[in-house]
């Protein structure tokens, strides 16, 4: 199977994902019977990485390679257009290896207009540049405001072919970030990032750390459907691995509490949201929330972001939130 061809089925197994049960779920915001406040001047607008958004929402990456990701980043990207919101793109290694842009370069920057935009790597393909300017040729495209070097060991592992030697990715993390002229951002891809790699991480100089906390959408389970399409996988041996969002957002402010962290991985609304906030969170990223959207049209997607939005402003409300800043752990507490 070719990579467009693999990447295609991704975006097919990812839509078919699904998770009857989060663990969001167990966590409920306190209720205000005398909010004091007014729903029309709850402030939702945040700085991320030092621009101004309207919301703590972001669309997390997604697909690079195939054909259809065109549509699906030009309407993802002229939704984040709309609402005041960022966008990073899917992997582009297989576009700078092979010098094509694949829906990731400048029609997407001409479609998001002036809001952030991320460029995506892996970080275990670093240490096969040969040298780390050739990031430029994805960086410069998309005139990208941070790169994201995305951690997926557990989906390489199960990937026919996959890079099962991670020896020195950490000191080609922490030398990208002495060179890239934006900030960097390390995300994981759906087991959660755990607080030991976290504050590595941290003092290699990444700016910005995505949890990407198990609850979204799972790669390793896409590469063995792929590996094993008879259905026979030994999916069930790995089901629980990896830390929740919440976990995960838990562990890290425990060990540091002013890390700085974005939540992705199973965020299902803005109910959800607004605990990821309560929780640490700068702001939270979604995907597969939007990926059927963002195959239809971008007002497809506009109406979800504003789905979000709305439900994370009715929070604020219910809670007596009159800014998203103020969202602590003195608002949310453990449900049995």
């Amino acid at each position: 199977m070719n990579h467009i061809d693999r990447k295609n089925q991704h975006i097919e197994l990812a839509l078919a994902q699904s998770e009857p049960r989060s663990p969001f779920d167990r966590l409920r915001i306190t209720h205000r019977a005398l909010p004091e406040v007014n729903l029309s001047d709850i402030d939702l607008s945040t700085t991320l990485l030092g621009h101004r958004q309207r919301a703590p929402l972001f669309i997390s990456s997604m697909t690079g390679g195939p054909a259809r990701a065109e549509t699906i980043n030009r309407h993802l990207a002229e939704a984040c257009q709309e609402t005041g919101l960022a966008m990073g793109v899917g992997s582009q290694r297989i576009g700078l290896e092979r010098g094509e842009t694949a829906g990731l370069a400048e029609s997407i920057r001409h479609a998001i207009g002036k809001q952030p935009l991320f460029a995506n790597f892996g970080a275990v393909n670093l240490r096969t540049l040969s040298a780390l300017s050739e990031l430029n040729r994805i960086l410069d495209p998309l005139e990208a405001d941070a790169l994201i070097l995305h951690l997926n060991p557990m989906q390489e592992v199960f990937q026919t072919g996959g890079d099962t030697d991670w020896s020195g990715v950490l000191d080609a993390i922490a030398a990208t970030c002495d060179w890239c002229p934006v900030p960097v951002i390390v995300k994981e891809v759906g087991f959660g990032l755990d607080p030991v790699s976290a504050e590595q991480l941290l003092d290699a100089g990444v700016s910005l750390l995505d949890v990407a906390g198990r609850g979204g959408t799972r790669f390793d389970r896409i590469e063995q459907q792929l590996a094993h399409p008879e259905g026979a996988t030994p999916e069930e041996v790995f089901a629980d691995w990896g830390l929740t969002t919440v976990e995960s957002l838990r562990a890290i402010k425990a060990v540091r509490a002013n890390a700085p962290l974005v939540a992705s991985g199973g965020i299902r609304n803005g109910l959800d949201l607004a605990k990821s906030l309560c929780l640490g969170a700068q702001a939270g990223g979604i995907a597969g929330a939007v990926l059927q959207d963002a195959l239809i049209s971008t007002d497809a997607v506009v109406a979800t972001l504003s789905r979000f939005t709305d439900d994370l402003k009715i929070a604020c409300f219910g809670a007596g939130v009159g800014s998203v800043s103020e969202w602590g752990a003195q608002h949310i507490e453990d449900i049995a």
